[in-house]
């Protein structure tokens, strides 16, 4: 609540040229500390393994919407420009906004991995096809978001060739991560794909899904839901692979046991 409060009081008095795009990067910051709010609320519930099985999900659900929640909010801020430079970045104002952002944002991930550490099975024995399911659900969808791309980028009036790419770069994210998952042969594989490194290149995206979106019109406006869909599907990916498959495998460990 304090990580809240935070948000709300400097949003309120910060001074830029743009305050709509501070608003609307505060309103989205805002909801991640909202998010550990709530979660820290239900944490007070967990007093054993069978109470953290039943309130796991809760804890995927707060940890998926402050991930999802995050992005918006490094690309509106990204725009914030300070009063009387108009075209530069509110180095100052956005860093004062991030600290109580990313320390929710912290939070929230720490607390639901140890809800799944106290939950050690949580997914373990997982039929590998469910995981194949969400590869074909990840590269269908992630098809269908770029062939968006294209089309937003054939019709739009400016930046034609880099709405295209950046455009391409991010919606193709999904699609490469389900391609990878289609050939795992046991849950173990299903751990080594390191799934939370196909949101790098829709994070550093970031400056030009903002700029296109608030610069290009109705196309523009249209680009970026498809970029945030691709993030999106990729944070339900992680959420729902980190289910099926319990925590990571260390072989390093393995062999230990092994040679011992």
């Amino acid at each position: 609540m304090v990580l809240l409060v935070w948000v709300v009081v400097f949003a309120a008095v910060a001074d830029v040229a743009n305050p709509r795009v501070l608003l609307a990067s505060a309103v989205s910051g805002g909801l991640v500390c909202a998010c550990a709010a709530v979660g820290g609320v239900v944490a007070t519930r967990v007093t054993g393994e069978e109470s953290a099985a039943r309130l796991r999900h809760v804890f995927v659900v707060l940890e998926g919407a402050a991930l999802v929640l995050f992005f918006p909010f490094c690309w509106f801020g990204f725009g914030v420009e300070p009063v009387g430079r108009p075209g530069t970045f509110a180095a100052g104002a956005v860093l004062v906004l991030a600290v109580p952002v990313v320390a929710a944002l912290v939070i929230v991930v720490r607390r639901s991995f140890v809800v799944h550490e106290l939950v050690p099975d949580t997914g373990g024995g997982a039929p590998v096809q469910r995981i194949r399911v969400l590869a074909t659900v990840l590269v269908t969808v992630g098809l269908a978001l770029s062939a968006g791309v294209v089309a937003v980028a054939a019709v739009a009036t400016e930046h034609q060739v880099v709405l295209l790419v950046v455009g391409l770069l991010v919606t193709l994210m999904p699609v490469l991560l389900g391609v990878r998952l289609m050939d795992v042969a046991d849950v173990h594989s299903a751990r080594r794909r390191n799934a939370g490194n196909y949101v790098v290149v829709p994070a550093a995206a970031g400056i030009a899904v903002f700029d296109f979106s608030a610069t290009t019109g109705p196309a523009g406006t249209l680009f970026g839901v498809m970029a945030f869909g691709a993030v999106v599907l990729l944070v339900i990916a992680i959420l729902v692979l980190r289910d099926f498959t319990g925590e990571w495998d260390r072989p390093w460990r393995d062999a230990g046991k092994v040679s011992r």
